[in-house]
């Protein structure tokens, strides 16, 4: 039995390879993937990159094992739970210039 394994690389391509951001519509490089989110990864980033490194295994290896799993789980806000909470911080904000 002839089993062909592709090897995938255990760095990330330098800053002169980008790829297509389907959030921003425009070319980025990891450098700006892996630390987009307040210094965190871009919640795509393992669906973006998995095929040009081994993204999973670098940032396991990278970050702390809170943010590697949440990072996993893709836990990001839903888009009514980010609206509800932007429109708190208005209030409170009008409120305290009031």
């Amino acid at each position: 039995m002839n089993e062909t394994k592709t090897s995938l690389l255990s760095q990330p391509p330098g800053d002169k390879f980008t790829i297509r951001c389907s959030r921003l519509g425009h070319q980025i490089n990891f450098s700006y993937c892996r630390s987009e989110n307040h210094g965190l990864p871009c919640f795509k980033t393992l669906d973006c990159w998995y095929t040009h490194f081994d993204v999973q295994a670098f940032l396991g290896d990278q970050l702390t094992q809170t943010d590697f799993k949440n990072l996993v789980q893709n836990k990001i806000p839903s888009k009514i739970l980010s609206l509800l909470d932007l429109i708190e911080q208005a209030k409170q904000s009008k409120e305290e210039s009031s």
